[in-house]
C-alpha cells in the first residue's frame, strides 16, 4: 500500500484502529519538519524544538487506541505544539524564577525581578500596540495564522480572499512587526544587562 497519497484521515484511521506502524511513519514524516518549525520559531533551541516535535507524535502513538481523531489533524497539531511551547516556556520561566528565588537576599537581584514583570507587560502591551497598528483584516490574517494556526489556504477560505492577498498581508505584517520589534529587544536587553 503506497502511504504517501492517503489522507491524514485515513493514515490516522489505520495507525490508530489497526495499529499500523507504517501509516504512522507516514504522519511523522508529513508533520514532525511542520511541528519541529514551529516549536523552533518560538524555543530558538533546535534540540528542545525536535524533542517536544516528536514527543507530540509519539503520543499519537502511545494514545492511539483512545485517539479521538480530529477533523483538521494539521490545526489540531499546531495547537498541540504550540501548547507543548508554552508549557515549555512556563517550566523554564519557573526554573529561572527558582534560581532567582535562591538568590533573593541580593537586592540586585530583588530589583531585576521587579523589572522583569514590568518588561514582561510592557513587551505584551508593544504586541497588542504593534497589532492594533495593523489594518483590520491584515490583523484579522495575521491572528488566523500566527495565533490560531490556519493555513493560508484555510485563511483564504474562511475571508473571501486570495491566497496571494493573504501572502501579501502576511509579509506587510510580518514587515510591520520587524520594525517594532528592534524597541522589544532593547528592552529585553536592558532587562538582562
Amino acid at each position: 500500500m503506497n502511504y504517501t497519497h492517503l489522507s491524514d484521515r485515513e493514515l490516522l484511521e489505520s495507525c490508530c484502529k489497526h495499529d499500523d506502524l507504517k501509516a504512522y511513519n507516514e504522519l511523522v514524516a508529513r508533520y514532525a519538519p511542520k511541528l519541529y518549525a514551529i516549536c523552533q520559531l518560538y524555543l530558538n533551541d533546535a534540540f528542545l524544538a525536535e524533542e517536544i516535535a516528536l514527543d507530540i507524535l509519539f503520543w499519537i502513538w502511545k494514545k492511539r487506541q483512545e485517539f479521538s481523531i480530529p477533523d483538521n489533524l494539521s490545526n489540531y497539531l499546531h495547537r498541540a505544539a504550540r501548547n507543548a511551547v508554552i508549557s515549555q516556556l512556563r517550566k523554564q520561566r519557573r526554573n529561572i524564577v527558582e534560581t532567582v528565588a535562591d538568590y533573593a537576599e541580593n537586592a540586585a537581584v530583588e530589583y531585576r525581578m521587579a523589572d522583569y514583570a514590568v518588561s514582561c507587560r510592557e513587551e505584551e502591551e508593544q504586541y497588542q500596540q504593534l497589532l492594533s497598528g495593523l489594518s483590520a483584516q491584515r490583523k484579522e490574517v495575521f491572528v488566523l495564522s500566527r495565533e490560531q494556526g490556519f493555513s493560508y489556504k484555510e485563511i483564504a477560505e474562511k475571508t473571501n480572499l486570495s491566497i496571494n492577498t493573504i501572502e501579501n498581508y502576511m509579509v506587510a505584517a510580518l514587515k510591520h512587526f520587524r520594525k517594532g520589534i528592534l524597541s522589544l529587544l532593547i528592552l529585553f536587553l536592558n532587562l538582562f544587562l
